[in-house]
């Protein structure tokens, strides 16, 4: 071998030991400013994390607030609704009481001889009382969507005379 190709060699290696110091090199840096990209995003995630974890906890809060208001609402409901039957539940008796009270009124007017001979009502409060109930019973049936002179028993009646209406003595003695 002579020395010159002695020297390619020798020249030839120092080339290839450079090109691979100078990647090695070139890698180390990429590498590194990976890292430092990589540790940027990681602190900037860290930031994120609080403010994230602050409108979770506000999420939580609003559903448990919403949960609570559908509780009571349904709480609300319900009580109407027990309300409501308790309304018609009395309506019921009231209307039922009205039309004994208005057997009583009739069957007083049949027995009253003076009823019988004139014709007309012994009591002039009851005509008044009734317009006052009638108009009573109307809002009721407005309001609840039903009638509010039904009977249990399917049939219904009509409110002829008031929820106040008591006996009062019109004739001279």
């Amino acid at each position: 071998m002579d020395t010159m190709t002695i020297i390619w060699i020798i020249v030839a290696i120092v080339v290839v030991l450079a090109v691979a110091a100078l990647l090695i090199a070139a890698s180390r840096k990429r590498n590194e400013r990976r890292h430092r990209e990589a540790d940027s995003i990681r602190a900037k995630a860290q930031e994120q994390t609080s403010v994230v974890e602050k409108r979770e906890a506000l999420a939580e809060e609003t559903a448990a607030n919403a949960r609570k208001a559908q509780a009571e609402a349904e709480a609300k409901a319900a009580e109407a609704k027990r309300l409501q039957v308790d309304a018609q539940t009395h309506q019921n008796t009231a209307t039922t009481s009205r039309d004994d009270l208005k057997q009583e009124w009739k069957r007083a007017d049949e027995l009253d001889p003076e009823v019988k001979a004139t014709g007309a009502a012994s009591n002039d409060a009851r005509t008044t009382d009734a317009r006052t109930t009638d108009a009573r019973a109307a809002d009721a049936r407005t309001t609840d969507g039903g009638p509010a002179n039904a009977r249990t028993d399917g049939t219904s009646s009509t409110n002829t005379h008031g929820a106040h209406a008591k006996p009062t003595d019109t004739s001279a003695t």
